[in-house]
């Protein structure tokens, strides 16, 4: 299944009515006494779906245990994540033979998810994604970021924190990410006054990414203020008198309750909050999708956990909105 331009136009439709399209999979093999588990991720992220047979997996040494190795498709290598491994229920070879990798983009780095089944394609709206609670099933809440539930039916459908995956995975990668933020030097990256007196409102549902962002403002002596959903951020400026306080907005589009597509309407629709700066962060990062949150009214546009992107654009901002 290769993303098309009538795929993408769809998306970008979907999305504007804080609606998106969820790939449905399961990591496990059921049978009749047993009904694996949902998970659901964004249809935009999916670039192809594989069959596991089809896709010999050449091993990497030194590399985590959840990266099962390296596959070539069409001449580029890519790595295959063990999702079942990552969460609790590794595959047998058998298994393993029946599986299927799902190629997915994120920030511009592709990877293999290997899952046993591809459900199918459901719409949903962003109210209809819940944050994640307590369940009365077998699944690790540490690794599930929000929950909705299958067309027509009350099952359960798990979000994943794919952030979270992609860091314990590549913990070199991890580690660049982290240690970027707090190797930023402070003394070239100063800010007008202005910048320090004022808060940034950031909307992130990934905690991992809600982590790494606070890194980054802390060590810059910016003052913030977490959201894990676009709806809890709007809802806060909507209980302020003025936008006096608040130097700019960072917001994902992938959240529940109130995507970011959601957050960037809302806040050019009303008048106290028509000018200002928003930031779109996301590893949603296609250019039909940049051209999109930009048409919509967002400001800029960056990548996820790319340290020396953010801090250009609060200089950006700052040179834009803040210069006398």
């Amino acid at each position: 299944m290769t993303t098309t331009l009538e795929q993408v136009e769809k998306t970008a439709q979907l999305s504007k009515n804080n609606q998106l399209s969820l790939m449905i999979f399961q990591v496990q093999f059921g049978n009749d006494d047993y009904h694996p588990p949902y998970y659901g991720m964004n249809v935009f992220k999916v670039r192809e779906v594989l069959e596991g047979r089809s896709y010999p997996v050449s091993p990497m040494p030194d590399t985590n245990d959840l990266i099962e190795g390296m596959i070539e498709l069409r001449g580029q290598y890519l790595p295959v994540i063990d999702l079942p491994q990552w969460m609790g229920f590794p595959m047998s070879s058998e298994e393993r033979e029946k599986s299927i990798i799902i190629v997915s983009d994120f920030s511009h780095n592709f990877v293999g998810l290997r899952v046993s089944h591809i459900h199918g394609v459901e719409e949903k709206n962003w109210s209809d994604i819940h944050p994640a609670g307590n369940y009365n099933i077998n699944v690790n809440t540490n690794q599930i970021i929000n929950h909705t539930y299958l067309d027509n039916s009350e099952t359960l459908c798990f979000i994943l924190d794919i952030e979270k995956l992609l860091i314990e995975a590549m913990p070199s990668m991890a580690q660049k990410i982290f240690s970027s933020a707090k190797e930023i030097d402070i003394e070239a990256n100063m800010f007008a006054p202005e910048l320090y007196q004022k808060t940034i409102l950031f909307a992130e549902d990934s905690k991992a990414i809600q982590k790494y962002m606070g890194m980054v403002f802390d060590q810059l002596g910016l003052k913030f203020i977490a959201f894990e959903n676009g709806r809890l951020l709007l809802d806060y400026i909507d209980g302020l008198e003025s936008m006096d306080s608040v130097s700019m907005v960072f917001t994902d589009l992938e959240m529940p309750v109130a995507s970011g597509h959601t957050v960037i309407r809302e806040l050019r629709e009303h008048s106290k909050t028509h000018d200002i700066p928003i930031v779109v962060h996301t590893s949603m990062t296609s250019e039909n999708n940049t051209r999109e949150v930009l048409s919509m009214g967002a400001n800029y546009f960056i990548g996820k956990v790319d340290t020396d992107m953010i801090v250009d654009t609060i200089k950006k901002v700052q040179n834009d909105f803040y210069s006398n």
